[in-house]
């Protein structure tokens, strides 16, 4: 039996696995795809204190030092969860305690008639436009630093934001003089269609399809209450956790305070 079942492996999910095995708990991370969530996916950070750099490199350092301090990492995915015990690939785990922390994924954009391909990630897609136009849909921090990356490859890069740009102005500011930005604009098919390719930064939709419906709110993040939901012995941390703040600090905090109330839990 396991001490603490961990479902992830964001920021959360690991910060969670480092305090948890330094408290002494037999602990095991189950993830069905990269390690790091989307840390992977995130072509520059400058926002996390001590680190600057690509979030490949801050997705490994978390991996590093989770499994030196005895945290085992295994691929899987979580097909069901109750109190108690979850199903990682037809195969049933027992613990004494589970903490979800599967993070989100990028919400797709949902405009009928755009031919062009459409992409989530920079990092992984931007090389293959070099010399090409692309079109970027969003105005958050996520939107203006990726175009700032696709800005590197593309020869035109053109920002279509519905609402006013909410980047901070550090950001906007390392935009290159082959980025455009286009505020106050619903975008349509025939817009994106001029451009070679597409890149959509449009928010997140939390991982929660494996979950009761009675944990999640009508947005599909899990309800909590110190990290603990409706069903005992099950807690969440990061990302999927309704009302967070979508940050790599705030998930890896969000982790170690789940984990102390997992503790807690415990040791009752």
């Amino acid at each position: 039996m396991l001490d603490l079942a961990i479902v992830g492996s964001g920021p959360a999910a690991l910060t969670a696995a480092i305090y948890a095995t330094r408290a002494g708990l037999k602990v095991k991370v189950f993830e069905k795809g990269n390690i790091g969530g989307t840390l992977p996916e995130i072509s520059y950070i400058e926002n996390y204190p001590g680190f600057l750099g690509n979030g490949a490199e801050l997705a490994e350092k978390f991996k590093s030092q989770a499994e030196s301090l005895g945290a085992e990492i295994v691929y899987g995915e979580c097909e069901k969860v109750e109190s108690g015990a979850l199903v990682i690939d037809g195969e049933k785990i027992v613990a004494r305690a589970i903490l979800i922390a599967t993070g989100s994924a990028p919400k797709k954009l949902d405009i009928a008639g755009v031919t062009v391909p459409i992409s989530y990630c920079a990092l992984c897609d931007g090389a293959l436009y070099k010399d090409k136009r692309v079109a970027v849909v969003g105005g958050g921090n996520s939107a203006i630093q990726e175009s700032a990356y696709l800005a590197e490859f593309a020869s035109e890069v053109a920002i279509f934001s519905r609402s006013k740009i909410k980047a901070n102005t550090s950001a906007i500011e390392k935009l290159g003089k082959n980025v455009t930005v286009m505020e106050n604009i619903e975008v349509d098919a025939n817009t994106l269609n001029q451009f070679d390719a597409v890149f959509a930064f449009i928010g997140k939709t939390p991982a929660t399809g494996f979950l009761p419906s009675e944990l999640l709110d009508d947005g599909g993040f899990i309800k909590t209450e110190n990290h603990q939901t409706a069903i005992s012995g099950i807690f969440a941390a990061g990302d999927v956790r309704a009302n967070t703040t979508k940050q790599i600090i705030i998930a890896a905090a969000d982790g170690a305070s789940a984990t102390i109330h997992i503790i807690d839990f415990l040791k009752k």
